[in-house]
């Protein structure tokens, strides 16, 4: 090899393979870090604290009944299910009522269309107006399209209480059914977990904080100490917002995973699954490019290059170049540790892993996700749902608002 030759062949080491081994280690700290869910569950206090689950739910004619039998279904001594019906125009408030009519522990809130005060998102206004009613002292918010595990609530609510968390959330089992959400839903989850570093939701020096709204447990009074959904009410990722409050207040929020306890099937196209990232991912950078810069500078640096340095060698051998065998090596290490990660990933939101023979083009998909949400951050312009926001993502304030 020449100089130029070794340096470049270094360069490569250093990004390529040195990378993912780097990657290796932080995904080991945190697995360790993010395993707050032990099995089995600690015991409940004595008596057990009583808790409100709640439900907003838009247009959800087709799912909700089943999420809701899921949270009825719970094995937890004493808790009652408040359901929000948040201006639906199909069978969602007819299909609660009938439900409800069944099983007293289950009571529907009705918001109808034009009920949307300025200044707020539906999903916020929903929980506030449901939470107003709620007597739990520990509230669980549960999206509606999701199904949990009969022994969720009691899980969750006894590891809270014996390590006296303020709030506790889940990374649910991903349901995926197309392709596209096979390829990308898990490669996308895994990229948000690494670039944004949300498993430091956890480590008590750290300002990180992040919470996930499909399973979310909060103690009642440490809601009301953060003022509630009114403090995060123009929050389009209000589960965010409320994990920095909780964060802020020092109370210990927690993110763990909990694929065994219950599931969602997040986006059903592949357009949902872009438009759905993107918008988390600007949350979660709160609002700065510099997060999703580096997420596709690393997946341009350390990852495609393994193909090319792989070509390179087998291109080199043939002609019996020197240094070809060390290329080859290099490539094929790093190609190992590389997809021994992503099949990882792919396994951790228990999905199959022969998506992952084809990571270069979920791959390619995570790098538009990342353009798309640092495109975010220059316009502050954010679609979800059928409203545009234009306002900054700004830094939820305790208590905030009148």
């Amino acid at each position: 090899m020449s100089e130029l030759q070794r340096v470049i062949f270094i360069s490569y080491l250093l990004a390529g393979p040195g990378f993912w081994i780097a990657v290796t280690l932080l995904m080991l700290s945190s697995v360790r870090r993010m395993s707050v869910i032990h099995r089995p569950a600690p015991p409940l206090p004595s008596p057990p604290p009583k808790a409100t689950i709640l439900v907003p739910a838009k247009d959800e004619g087709r799912r909700i009944a089943d999420c809701l039998r899921s949270l009825l279904a719970q094995d937890y001594p004493d808790f009652n299910v408040i359901a929000v019906d948040d201006r639906s125009t199909d069978q969602t408030g007819a299909v609660m009522d009938q439900l409800a009519a069944a099983d007293p522990r289950l009571r529907i809130v009705h918001i109808k269309p034009g009920e949307l005060p300025d200044g707020w998102t539906g999903k916020n206004h929903a929980l506030h107006k449901g939470i107003q009613t709620a007597d739990g002292q520990w509230l669980l918010l549960v999206d509606s399209d999701v199904i949990v595990a009969p022994h969720a609530l009691r899980t969750t609510i006894a590891t809270a209480e014996v390590k006296r968390l303020g709030m506790l959330s889940l990374l649910l089992k991903l349901e995926t059914h197309t392709l596209a959400e096979r390829i990308v839903l898990p490669l996308a989850s895994g990229a948000l977990a690494a670039f944004f570093t949300i498993s430091l939701t956890n480590a008590e020096w750290s300002n990180v904080a992040f919470g996930n709204g499909q399973f979310l447990l909060i103690r009642r009074t440490t809601y009301d100490l953060i003022g509630g959904h009114r403090a995060v009410r123009e929050q389009y990722c209000e589960d965010i917002a409320l994990a920095r409050l909780v964060k802020d207040i020092g109370d210990r929020p927690r993110i763990a995973f909990g694929a065994d306890l219950g599931e969602v099937r997040m986006y059903d196209s592949l357009a949902s699954i872009l438009r759905g990232f993107a918008r988390i991912y600007f949350a979660a950078g709160f609002g700065s490019a510099k997060r999703p810069l580096i997420g596709i500078a690393s997946i341009l640096l350390a990852c495609l290059p393994v193909y090319a340095a792989a070509a390179w060698g087998l291109i080199g051998v043939s002609h019996s170049a020197p240094g070809a065998l060390l290329w080859l090596g290099a490539a094929s290490i790093h190609f190992i540790l590389l997809t021994a990660v992503v099949t990882i990933i792919y396994q951790f939101v228990r999905n199959p892993v022969w998506p992952v023979l084809l990571f270069p083009v979920a791959g390619a998909f995570v790098v538009y996700i990342l353009a798309r949400s640092a495109w975010m951050c220059v316009t502050r312009r954010v679609e979800w749902r059928g409203t545009v926001y234009t306002h900054g993502i700004g830094s939820p304030t305790i208590g905030a608002g009148p």
